[in-house]
């Protein structure tokens, strides 16, 4: 019994000791490796040039300052296709509220004239290069409106047609005026008081036109031997504006002078907006009948 009691107690000795002296248990630690990133960079190219303005559409940028309105515009000039080819003298088609309309306006004379619907024109399109719409409807309403048309025609007749017609080979003989809107009652108004600096008139949809009738017969009498072409139109469902539009017609009518040839069209189907694509296309037409050919 003594024995097996003291072989526990050795046992129990040595289990303790060997705890105590054996190595201590190993634990890995992960070595810290450095990774470099790399990071492609392209290289630095220069910025292209700007290409080159479409052949098909040469377009020019001018402003003038007018004495006569006291503001400076912006002009956009799309020249015929033949112009750099030729030393012919062009018609002059001048357009208001040119920042929208004179780019489109002279993309579809040059398509015109090459269906030889009408002859190469230059479209001459004039604005404010205001891109605030309010402020813009305001410079409008100041050069287009009751109070300021005196001093916008007094600026095409000296200061903006005299320029063109110096600058770019323009017959001063074949003009043109086409507005829309507020620019189509300016286009009447000028009509009224200098046929003779045009000779040719596009309006569309102008919604002052009933305002102009009285003006009618002082021009039917001082008209003399001047002859002048205007092509009027509105839409039909441009109902605020039809009723005046037909009256101005019907006050041109009754006067029955030589001096005018006009043509009045209410297009089907067609909005205020909408209307003038169709205004613009049709008064060209009509206006250069025969002359493309």
């Amino acid at each position: 019994m003594f024995k097996r009691t003291v072989l526990v107690v050795l046992l129990l000795v040595v289990l303790t000791v060997g705890c105590q002296t054996a190595e201590p248990e190993t634990v890995e630690v992960p070595v810290e490796v450095e990774v470099t990133r790399i990071v492609e960079v392209p290289v630095e190219q220069s910025a292209p040039e700007s290409p080159p303005i479409n052949p098909m559409l040469p377009i020019e940028f001018d402003t003038i300052e007018s004495s006569a309105t006291g503001r400076e515009y912006t002009l956009t000039v799309v020249l015929p296709l033949s112009y750099g080819m030729s030393d012919a003298n062009y018609p002059v088609l001048y357009v208001t509220d040119g920042d929208f309309y004179a780019i489109p306006l002279g993309m579809a004379a040059g398509q015109l004239a090459f269906g030889q619907e009408l002859p190469e024109v230059i479209t001459v399109g004039i604005d404010y290069g205001n891109p605030n719409p309010m402020e813009w409807l305001e410079l409008r309403e100041l050069d287009m409106g009751p109070e300021g048309s005196e001093q916008f025609l007094q600026f095409f007749e000296e200061e903006l047609i005299p320029y063109i017609e110096s600058t770019y080979r323009a017959d001063p003989a074949n003009r043109t005026l086409a507005g829309h809107s507020s620019g189509g009652n300016f286009a009447l108004y000028a009509l009224l008081n200098a046929a003779d600096t045009f000779g040719n008139f596009i309006a569309s949809s102008p919604g002052a036109a009933a305002g102009l009738i009285d003006a009618v017969e002082n021009f039917a009498a001082n008209q003399d031997e001047t002859a002048a072409k205007l092509y009027l139109s509105v839409g039909d469902l441009d109902t605020e504006v039809v009723a005046g539009v037909q009256a101005f017609d019907d006050a041109l009518v009754e006067m029955d002078f030589d001096g005018l040839v006009h043509e009045m069209m209410v297009l089907d189907n067609e909005t205020h907006l909408s209307a003038r694509p169709r205004a613009f296309n049709n008064g060209m037409r009509w206006l250069f009948a025969g002359e493309g050919e």
